[in-house]
């Protein structure tokens, strides 16, 4: 009697490094078709980071073919997706279109307006749109954790440790990608200032803004700023990302004609 292979527990020794391989061959294999989206010769097609995987295409056909490679991989590899939690978004003038829908494992995946990756939530737009209302609730959801103990202590300058400790990396996750718009950081910003106001007792802008300056809380839009040059400066001096950095200066390069 032939033994069928058991499944990989989650958490096994194993688990990530076998998963690894065969992620490996699903990505050469989109690679090598073509098919996805690339970057001056770098292809982005499938990202991937543990077990979630997203997949981008400029066009809906180059799109089911690539799930149609997926389709074939699971086949061959015995290996299955979960399509209860794959689901498909549009971002483009025709994001709104109707189309017929995709298939992956003889399943049809939902479009949807809005999906979560990586933490980021993706907004089905004419233009790529982010939205931070989770940012927000997440914030005050951990201040008024922090402050409802922290207010024990009858010094404010604790409370303001521990919001610039806690609080702070919550609305400022994934910012070094992330293009804010000038209302998203106003928003954000003025998360920051409530707090404050209810450490302080303040809500006139000018004290508030000198208050900040005294505690070193710098705007959002500044310690946004400087998080884009850490992590572009951090880019800059990997080998790794070389390749990528050479391309886009040759490419940038080209459109100039010296005279």
């Amino acid at each position: 009697m032939e033994e069928r292979p058991r499944d990989i527990r989650q958490g096994g020794c194993l688990s990530p490094i076998l998963f690894a391989i065969y992620m490996d061959v699903l990505i050469v294999r989109l690679k090598a078709s073509g098919y996805g989206c690339q970057l001056y010769d770098v292809y982005f097609g499938c990202l991937l980071y543990a077990d979630d995987i997203m997949l981008l295409s400029h066009s809906l056909s180059a799109m089911r073919c690539m799930l149609q490679i997926c389709d074939d991989i699971a086949t061959e590899y015995d290996i299955r997706f979960n399509t209860n939690k794959s689901v498909a978004m549009r971002i483009g003038v025709r994001h709104n279109a109707v189309c017929e829908p995709f298939v992956l494992s003889c399943n049809k995946l939902m479009f949807v307006q809005s999906v979560k990756y990586l933490g980021i939530i993706l907004l089905s737009d004419k233009k790529i749109k982010y939205s931070i209302d989770h940012l927000k609730v997440k914030f005050y959801r951990v201040f008024n954790c922090i402050y409802c103990r922290s207010r024990g202590a009858n010094s404010e300058l604790v409370s303001v440790e521990l919001l610039k400790s806690f609080c702070l990396p919550g609305i400022l996750y994934a910012a070094e990608a992330i293009s804010f718009t000038a209302t998203d950081i106003r928003m954000l910003d003025n998360c920051v200032n409530r707090a404050l106001y209810k450490i302080f007792g303040l809500s006139d802008k000018d004290n508030l803004l000198q208050l900040r300056q005294f505690i070193g809380l710098s705007s959002l839009s500044k310690l946004i700023e400087k998080r884009r040059y850490n992590f572009m400066d951090k880019i800059l001096g990997d080998s790794r990302y070389s390749v990528l950095c050479d391309a886009f200066v040759s490419n940038l390069c080209s459109r100039f004609v010296v005279i």
